[in-house]
């Protein structure tokens, strides 16, 4: 005997961004463990806090999805746009005391030097002044990661000082962009919204 009745479906709406080469896409289950491969990888997560598994890295994109109706924004699984292989995370993050909404990218480190970070996280940044009510978004790295200060000045960021006593970001070099001066740089970047949206 059924002692409930069933309601409308809720579901989480992620946009789908494109660029030339990538996919920023909602989360699925096939991600976790190319992504639990690319996080035990110790050259890829040298300046982010260390290795771990495949347990931790099913309970972070849980975190990462259940941003996107928390704060409207969050974390995309990056793929190949071509062969649809799953490539890194990449997008906005902003947790509890950040002084700021972080744009940040990681890519699978066969993938490197090849322009991909800088690629989504264009995307992201242009996604993120196009639809929040943000005037500037950050980047944190670590002092020693010349890869993602390199992605920074490449966005046009400014070098605003080392963030010593924030939080996690102790030692990190903060960068940030405005919004007044996103709009200004020449990027000749396309990046196309997919008319619907993704589920997940």
């Amino acid at each position: 005997m059924t002692h409930y009745t069933l309601g409308e479906p809720s579901a989480i709406g992620v946009p789908t961004v494109l660029t030339a080469r990538l996919v920023l896409r909602a989360w699925c289950a096939a991600d976790v463990d190319p992504y639990a491969a690319m996080n035990g990888d110790a050259d890829t997560m040298r300046y982010l806090d260390g290795t771990f598994g495949r347990d931790s890295t099913e309970r972070l994109v849980t975190h990462l999805i259940g941003m996107w109706p928390l704060r409207g924004h969050g974390m995309w699984a990056l793929q190949d746009r071509t062969t649809g292989e799953f490539l890194g995370r990449a997008g906005l993050y902003f947790g509890p005391g950040w002084p700021g909404v972080e744009v940040a990218v990681s890519v699978r480190r066969d993938r490197w030097r090849q322009g991909l970070g800088t690629e989504a996280a264009t995307a992201a940044v242009a996604w993120g002044f196009d639809h929040l009510d943000v005037d500037r978004i950050i980047t944190f790295t670590n002092r020693h990661n010349a890869g993602m200060q390199g992605i920074a000045r490449a966005l046009g960021m400014t070098f605003i000082g080392e963030a010593d006593k924030i939080g996690p970001w102790a030692d990190n070099f903060v960068y940030e962009v405005t919004r007044d001066a996103w709009a200004s740089r020449d990027s000749g970047d396309q990046v196309s919204h997919q008319a619907g949206s993704e589920r997940s």
